[in-house]
């Protein structure tokens, strides 16, 4: 990406997330990719030369550039050519079977069939795929269904019997092969060391079709506001992608990458960090999903009676030393966290780091945190740790977690977000695309109304302000990597990021900041998104 020309913007209503401030600025002049004069229409056009072109924003309102900390934007656009088995495009198990058999029906035999986006939970039936539903799509092929939260697969009798997995198969540690009562695998398998049983199946990634899914999430990315991203997970082959796009100039967005663990051996030597690329540590998954009853918390789940708690895929001791040789060598820990079991176990991994490494001065973070609790809130501030919060849980499974999987105590917090900014707890909000959609604008509406699918509040006194949960995708966002010399705000001397919108996400009353529309997105003084 080539430094944004030197640019000034007149005629706005800049909202610039910076406490130090000029009242009411109305004009922004960007040079060298980043903000060097913020005032009056009058002050900075003032500063304009004959060939610097002038901007008029015709009133529009600009925001700084939105941060979505947390997404996995190469494996949507990879999935995105798969059958889409979301609520949205089927709504029931027999659409989905439909699907699937339609994409069969042009796929050689032999060659495996994928789909993605499936949710037991709110599918029409009402419950999860079995070998007998996938058999009914093909027995001519292994067919693969991802479930929508990412932690499980389903499959069919065919793929079964290519992977050896039978009544006598042992789960691996950390994973789980859905029985029925019978013993016989049901289809489904939970969590990674499961899921990568039939994982042989799928096919090598081509890197140019790596290359094209990368550039299909960032151009939706640019057209929602985004200006920065952290992707999740991010293997050896996905950094060359990475690295091999910004060299040809066509990565746009500024990209934090999260490895994962294992892949800094593999690079060797990290290069320095770039305009728009940047190693930004490790990322770590704990435990898994409450939709499937596989996050590790510390009360039973609600609908399953007993003393059904999850589990964690990585056990704490195993966690614990991974946590202890990433810290001490400074990197940065995202850790997927959904229970509060899992939190307890990644806050007491990292305070045993700490305290054997009192050199290493870094800012872990948690990632997700559904069940959060206050005095987890208290134990993050006082250990320095960050949360990076999956809101969205709430519109999307709200009303699940409240009526099946937490029961009403535990389902009205999720996602507590007052509790977390009353508490000073540095904080940033995230949609982590592919499970939920990426639109800064829809989560950071969520946050303040904590609207659900079915139209119910939940957790009224977890709600926020428009202007706090704007500094989720902005300035509090860029203080949870340390970046906030550089990004989340207009201020002079910080990178030329920022958004343009048609109405005003600060106004006074209630506001669907959902409603509102991206303009312009504009990375370091470069458009890169404009709206038609």
């Amino acid at each position: 990406m080539t430094v944004g020309a030197d640019r000034i913007y007149i005629n706005g209503d800049i909202k610039t997330m910076d406490d130090a401030s000029v009242a009411a600025p109305t004009a922004l002049f960007t040079k060298g990719g980043r903000f060097v004069a913020i005032g009056s229409d009058a002050e900075i056009t003032a500063l304009a030369g004959p060939d610097i072109p002038v901007v008029d924003l015709a009133g529009a309102v600009v925001v700084p550039g939105f941060i979505e900390t947390h997404l996995h934007p190469m494996m949507w656009g990879m999935w995105l050519s798969n059958v889409n088995a979301t609520t949205g495009a089927c709504p029931t198990i027999e659409e989905v079977i439909a699907a699937l058999g339609e994409r069969a029906a042009t796929t050689p035999a032999g060659e495996l069939v994928q789909a993605w986006g499936f949710d037991d939970s709110l599918v029409a039936e009402d419950r999860g795929l079995t070998t007998a539903d996938l058999d009914r799509a093909s027995v001519q092929h292994p067919i693969m269904v991802r479930h929508l939260s990412g932690h499980g697969v389903y499959v069919n009798s065919v793929a079964l019997e290519m992977c050896g997995i039978d009544a006598t198969a042992v789960d691996p540690e950390g994973g789980v092969i859905v029985r029925g009562a019978d013993g016989v695998p049901t289809g489904e398998l939970c969590e990674v060391p499961a899921m990568s049983l039939v994982y042989k199946l799928t096919p090598a990634v081509d890197p140019k079709a790596s290359s094209l899914a990368l550039l299909r999430a960032q151009e939706v990315m640019a057209s929602v506001g985004i200006t920065s991203f952290h992707d999740m997970f991010v293997t050896k082959d996905m950094y060359s992608t990475y690295r091999e796009l910004e060299e040809t100039g066509e990565l746009q967005l500024r990209a934090r990458l999260y490895l994962g663990h294992g892949v800094h051996d593999q690079l060797g030597e990290i290069p320095e960090p770039t305009d728009l690329v940047n190693v930004g540590g490790v990322k770590l998954i704990s435990d898994g999903s409450i939709q499937l009853h596989t996050a590790a918390l510390t009360e039973p789940y609600h609908d399953l009676g007993g003393c059904h708690c999850g589990g964690m895929a990585i056990p704490a001791g195993s966690l614990g030393a991974l946590v202890n040789e990433h810290h001490a060598a400074g990197r940065q820990l995202a850790i997927h966290t959904n229970g509060d079991q899992a939190i307890d176990f990644a806050l007491d991994a990292i305070a045993a780091a700490q305290a054997e490494h009192p050199e290493t001065d870094i800012r872990h973070r948690l990632e997700h945190v559904q069940t959060l609790r206050d005095d987890q809130i208290e134990r993050m501030v006082e250990i320095g740790v960050v949360a990076s919060i999956f809101v969205n849980h709430v519109y999307y499974w709200g009303d699940r977690h409240r009526d099946r999987f937490l029961g009403q105590r535990r389902g009205e917090r999720i996602s507590p977000v007052a509790s977390v900014v009353a508490a000073g707890l540095p904080f940033a909000l995230h949609c982590d695309c592919p499970v939920t959609p990426v639109d800064p604008l829809f989560t950071m509406n969520t946050a303040v109304h904590r609207v659900t699918r079915e139209g119910h509040v939940l957790g009224a006194e977890q709600r926020v302000s428009a202007d706090v949960a704007l500094s989720g995708y902005t300035s509090a966002a860029a203080q949870i990597t340390g970046e906030a010399a550089d990004k989340g705000r207009i201020a002079v001397g910080l990178l030329a990021d920022f958004v343009v919108l048609d109405g005003d996400p600060l106004e006074q009353g209630p506001v669907d900041l959902s409603a509102l529309k991206v303009l312009r997105t504009v990375v370091g003084g470069e458009t890169v998104f404009e709206d038609a």
